[in-house]
């Protein structure tokens, strides 16, 4: 599996193998990039916000939480990531970029969510 390297992030942009996105977006298990990525309750991710993210059941999940790490990471997703067996990480979103590029190339099975503003 090949997936996609982030290149540069910033408030409200996301840089993916030389495309820029300007809106939130996820990296599923397949190495797609989805951009408009919404969440029901915007800053607060809960369980119903993961059907995209975990298909193909990553072995990790990282969460980019927004620029100053706004976006909560309700414990129910925690508790559901446990009880599939994902292990999930919830970063400020310069350092959730920076996660997922060293889990993807170590190998791992690996999805990620990004807030990109706040």
């Amino acid at each position: 599996m090949t997936y996609p390297r982030i290149d540069h992030c910033a408030f409200g942009q996301m840089t993916i193998n030389g495309k820029t996105f300007s809106s939130d977006l996820i990296i599923d298990t397949n190495g797609n990039v989805r951009d408009n990525w919404r969440r029901r309750q915007g800053h607060n991710l809960v369980p119903e916000d993961l059907g995209a993210i975990i298909d193909g059941t990553p072995e990790k999940l990282i969460i980019g939480t927004g620029v100053s790490g706004r976006m909560s990471v309700a414990e129910s997703v925690r508790e559901e990531c446990r009880a599939l067996g994902i292990s999930i990480e919830a970063y400020p979103t310069a350092e959730a970029a920076q996660k997922f590029n060293e889990a993807a190339e170590t190998g791992a099975l690996v999805a990620a969510g990004f807030h990109l503003t706040c």
